[in-house]
């Protein structure tokens, strides 16, 4: 299905025996740009080499297609007809906004979504928390929001500074940018942090839960024994975020600008709105002083998405989860960024981010693979997430 040019995305159907409602298998095709100048191996060429596929999209989201469609191909070889339809669906786009992808098949063909469950990206990996691997189901996600911080000043010549610059201004306003919105404890986020507590040293897992009182987030967040790039992901799932990504000001080198800004990337827990991350923005930049010269202009707001994370499709998943990791451990997550699953919010399904995946010594994390230089994935953890699917989809359709 063709939504524009270059916009294709692929939507398979399973018949099953119509018993329960369909399971949706969902991924994207699209992925972001490459600088291929920064990478080992060409990012489009899908090496394999040491190991490991190269390529963009190794891991977001080419793997979760690839794995999707390998579990369909295997059922199908093994003759198995489930109770469930199984539906697949690779979307367009999402990486440009989905609005040619998966906005477009919701609104053109809903009923591709009639489903009770959804498997989703962004979620499935493990992070290691003091040695022990928590393995991420990401029931949850965080919207988007984009702020202009604008300072107003007085343009002049360069050779007669003053004090109305408003780049001086502005350079105030980012250094109070540095700092963190209020904490906040969403449903899915306090799920998490207390089944890895409980899989983990009673002492680790004391840090673990005292990341849910503000009073002692801090302190404790810089004690867990985490890797760096896992201790800012808890950070940012305890929070609102906003970070500063584009600076614009001046027009020349010896004119002193009449205004510059600032744009910040929001990103918005479940259940705020944009009137309370713009008064927790405002507060920060104490721009809410009537004597400021910094103005907060909301330019987008995408609310985030919570699904219910205490289904029997958890369980389900872990089952099949420890099937080929006895005593693994599995935990609803918040990821901190966004999926598609925003566009089906709406609907009577469930959808979870889980395409499982190892932690390997000596590689990334996730996070840093994903949209980052020589992203790859093992074929181990292909093999891997194709194993525990199948036997998740095989369960739930049985």
């Amino acid at each position: 299905m063709e939504s524009a040019s270059q916009r294709a995305s692929l939507a398979v159907r399973v018949p099953g025996d119509g018993s329960e409602r369909p399971l949706l298998l969902m991924s994207h095709l699209d992925v972001v740009p490459a600088e291929s100048a920064h990478w080992r191996e060409p990012p489009f060429a899908g090496n394999l080499v040491d190991g490991f596929v190269y390529g963009r999209g190794a891991i977001d989201s080419k793997l979760t297609a690839a794995v999707h469609i390998q579990v369909l191909l295997m059922l199908h070889r093994a003759g198995i007809r489930l109770k469930r339809d199984l539906v697949l669906v690779a979307a367009a786009d999402e990486e440009f906004g989905g609005h040619l992808g998966m906005e477009y098949l919701a609104r053109e063909r809903p009923d591709l979504f009639d489903a009770e469950f959804g498997l989703n990206e962004a979620g499935g990996f493990a992070v290691l928390v003091d040695g022990q691997p928590i393995y991420t189901c990401q029931a949850a996600e965080k919207g988007g929001a984009d702020f202009d911080v604008i300072v107003d000043g007085t343009p002049g010549h360069s050779s007669v500074p003053h004090q109305e610059n408003p780049i001086v201004h502005l350079a105030s306003a980012l250094g109070a940018l540095g700092g963190k919105l209020p904490h906040c404890v969403t449903p899915a986020v306090g799920a998490f942090f207390e089944r890895a507590a409980a899989a983990v040293h009673p002492q680790v897992g004391d840090l673990l839960l005292a990341l849910l009182d503000p009073s002692r987030c801090d302190d404790a967040l810089s004690k867990l024994p985490v890797a760096e790039p896992v201790r800012l992901m808890f950070d940012a799932m305890l929070r609102n975020t906003c970070a500063p990504t584009l600076l614009e000001a001046g027009i020349k080198r010896n004119v002193i600008p009449s205004q510059a800004t600032v744009k910040l990337s929001g990103r918005p827990l479940p259940g705020v709105t944009a009137e309370q991350m713009q008064a927790e923005i405002m507060a920060l930049l104490n721009c809410d002083n009537p004597s400021s010269t910094v103005r907060l202009h909301l330019d987008r707001f995408r609310p985030g998405v919570a699904f219910d994370h205490e289904t029997s499709l958890l369980p389900s998943l872990e089952a099949a989860l420890q099937r080929h990791e006895p005593g693994a451990c599995l935990a609803p997550f918040m990821q901190t960024g966004g999926t598609d699953a925003r566009f089906l919010a709406d609907r009577d399904l469930v959808i979870y981010g889980f395409v499982p995946m190892r932690y390997e010594e000596g590689v990334r994390t996730f996070f840093e693979l994903c949209h980052g230089h020589d992203e790859r994935v093992s074929v181990a953890n292909v093999g891997f997430a194709v194993d525990v699917i199948h036997d998740a989809v095989k369960d739930l359709g049985a």
